[in-house]
């Protein structure tokens, strides 16, 4: 059954919203966003169920990808800009995580999307973000609209 933890005040504002990436508002129409005139966030994006934001922010990071923001540092930079967030105690975040170098170019597998929004969203929520299941992260790839390729490890 669909997740969805929406106005929920006792949780981390990403939670809240289903927007554990905390995704600005814009007028790009998410699968599953809730229009701007009935959301209750003046900032960021709302969404119905978890799956939808979450499944947001693996389009967000994966478009940024493919257009060449394809570093854990060159991703993060534009993810979480300096005017907002300490970028780069964020990208230390995400390399210490993901255990690759900043610098090195980010595939496109479901393994590598679901680590880093799963750190992302750690980042973002704190401790809240355990509310978000491993379940949660493949309900959101399932609604994905887009092929990843399954890691291959060779022995």
């Amino acid at each position: 059954m669909p997740k969805s933890y929406l106005n929920r005040t006792e949780l981390a504002r990403g939670l809240r919203n289903n927007n554990p990436g905390n995704l600005i508002r814009t007028s790009i129409a998410w699968e599953g966003k809730i229009p701007h005139s009935n959301s209750a966030d003046a900032k960021f994006e709302q969404f119905y169920e978890l799956r939808y934001g979450i499944r947001a922010m693996m389009r967000n990071l994966i478009t940024h990808i493919n257009k060449g923001t394809n570093t854990i540092e060159k991703l993060i930079s534009k993810y979480a800009p300096s005017f907002e967030n300490n970028t780069t105690a964020y990208i230390n975040s995400v390399v210490s995580a993901l255990g690759i170098p900043k610098t090195a170019t980010l595939d496109l597998s479901e393994e590598t999307i679901i680590a880093l929004c799963k750190i992302i969203a750690m980042i973002e929520n704190g401790n809240d973000s355990y509310a978000i299941t491993n379940q949660d992260y493949k309900d959101a790839i399932a609604i994905l609209g887009i092929p990843l390729k399954k890691k291959v490890i060779t022995a």
